[in-house]
């Protein structure tokens, strides 16, 4: 009935139209404006009567999914809130002291009123004593003291035995144990320069991502002012540009294997995925579009290839992970995510698995091939805007919206059972969204980016940050890109900038 009526609306406005172009003619040919202005007039309420009924169905909508966000939410925080009730109620190991009533009346002897004062301050102090003692869970910290005293007194009385002469004499050790190095688990971080060798005005809008193709020659990048553009890595020159979009791209990948046949594809907020190949023309490559991939009903937000599979991975707001065939477009797999909207793509070819995450902060893992799915990394309750994955496949890395970044250690690279796994290092990245991350080539390193406009170099074996980048004092960066070797490193602006950076050693 609802569909009904919402035609007949439209048809309605529709005759509206026909009769004030009918009205129109008739005024000039026989003189009267009377059936112009009712048409006219028709016409003006149908179309506010349409406009209401749009409003009122995206409101219903908006709601409808809000409500749903604020249920999933709701029972989310009770759940935490039961969680730490009962961490409290474990620790409640130590009872704070009586207090002394404050109303209690004062002695108008001065002696005594001084002495009852002297007990309220010490009072006071022992509560907070004990509030830290409790806070900081001293009384853990001191029973494992105890047993560390217990079993240097028991080797102590054992050195000292009546056969041992000298044992009322403390021995130091020897000068050359002290001045040999100390051997750490962590070792030292690698010591990598980076220097500035172009900075490119490429688009007029966002730079809303990057790829360096495998070999080194070529950089793609793509914008929200709707256009795909390819550069000569080496001379920053720009070699081709086409409009592959009704609306702005957000995302681009190349294979790794042959990007150049149908090896590059295009995700945009039309719901769309293109595929497209490249072909020398006069010696420089150009754009030529393959196929078009249109079963997506949300915009496209994730994208990768599998090159040896020959797979394209695509994650979008319709809360959807498809696969499909890079060579002719056919969709092989079709995997819907119940958690909500996917915000990031990750996939890992050898190991065989995909990951994938949004606004409700989880990365799931999927079988790359099947619908299978793996695993699921927890431990995060804000959004996710990217993923990357390490060469090794023992690491996955997401970038949130409120700054921080989470690493997960996958124990094994074969799932025999569903996993969920916590986070193993959390990094204070940044201040506001964490737009795009990648990991070096060796795994050491990690390289973040975010709307605070700094690239940020992490060693995450001791999670401390090594130093940073920057395209300019007042320009956010949305995308980052590493080349393969590691040598190249590119960040994609929020003015269209694109800056490119060589290491140095």
């Amino acid at each position: 009935m609802i569909f009904i009526t919402i035609l007949w609306l439209e048809w309605l406005e529709y005759l509206g139209v026909l009769l004030t172009i009918i009205g129109l003619i008739l005024s000039f040919s026989v003189g009267s404006n009377n059936l112009l202005f009712i048409a006219i007039t028709l016409t003006f309420i149908f179309n506010i009567l349409n406009r209401i009924r749009s409003e009122n169905r995206t409101k219903a909508r908006i709601a409808g999914a809000l409500s749903v966000q604020l249920k999933r939410f709701s029972a989310e925080v009770e759940d935490i809130n039961n969680k730490i009730n009962l961490y409290i109620e474990k620790q409640k190991t130590l009872t704070s002291p009586p207090k002394i009533a404050s109303n209690v009346q004062k002695s108008d002897n001065q002696i005594i009123a001084s002495l009852q004062q002297d007990v309220e301050s010490i009072n006071k102090s022992l509560t907070s004593i004990i509030d830290y003692i409790q806070e900081h869970k001293l009384e853990g910290r001191i029973k494992n003291l105890e047993l560390l005293y217990q079993a240097s007194m028991s080797s102590r009385k054992a050195s000292n035995s009546p056969a041992n002469p000298s044992s009322d004499k403390i021995k130091l050790p020897d000068r050359t144990v002290l001045s040999q190095a100390q051997n750490y688990d962590i070792e030292p971080p690698p010591k990598i320069a980076w220097k500035c060798i172009h900075i490119i005005n490429a688009h007029s809008q966002s730079v809303t991502d990057l790829e360096i193709t495998h070999d080194n020659k070529y950089l793609l990048s793509a914008s929200w002012d709707q256009y795909l553009k390819i550069w000569s890595l080496d001379s920053a020159s720009e070699l081709d540009s086409i409009q592959a979009s009704d609306q702005g791209i957000v995302t681009v990948s190349a294979s790794h294997v042959n990007y150049r046949d149908h090896g590059i594809v295009t995700g945009s907020l039309d719901q769309v995925i293109k595929i497209w190949s490249l072909k020398n023309d006069r010696n420089s490559p150009r754009f030529k579009l393959n196929h078009t991939l249109t079963n997506h009903t949300g915009s496209i937000h994730g994208l990768e290839i599998a090159s040896v599979k020959q797979i394209i991975v695509s994650g979008s707001y319709d809360q959807t992970v498809k696969q499909w065939d890079l060579q002719n477009g056919d969709l092989l797999e079709s995997c819907y995510d119940d958690t909500g909207a996917i915000n990031a793509i990750a996939i890992h070819e050898e190991n065989g698995f995909i990951a994938s995450g949004g606004g409700d902060g989880e990365i799931t893992l999927w079988e790359l091939g099947s619908k299978k799915k793996l695993g699921l990394l927890v431990g995060n309750v804000s959004s996710l805007e990217s993923i990357t994955i390490s060469n090794s496949g023992d690491y996955i890395a997401g970038g949130c919206t409120d700054g921080t970044i989470k690493i997960w250690h996958l124990p094994t690279t074969e799932f025999s059972l569903f996993l969920e796994i916590e986070p193993s290092i959390e990094l204070q990245g940044h201040h506001g969204q964490v737009m795009d991350l990648t990991f070096n080539p060796d795994g050491k390193l990690l390289y973040s980016c975010g709307v605070d406009g700094l690239i940020k170099i992490w060693y995450p074996a001791s999670s401390k940050e090594l130093g940073h980048l920057k395209i300019a004092d007042d320009n956010r960066i949305f995308s980052l890109a590493l080349s393969k070797d590691g040598r190249f490193l590119v960040a994609g602006g929020v003015d269209g900038t694109i800056k490119i950076w060589q290491q140095t050693n």
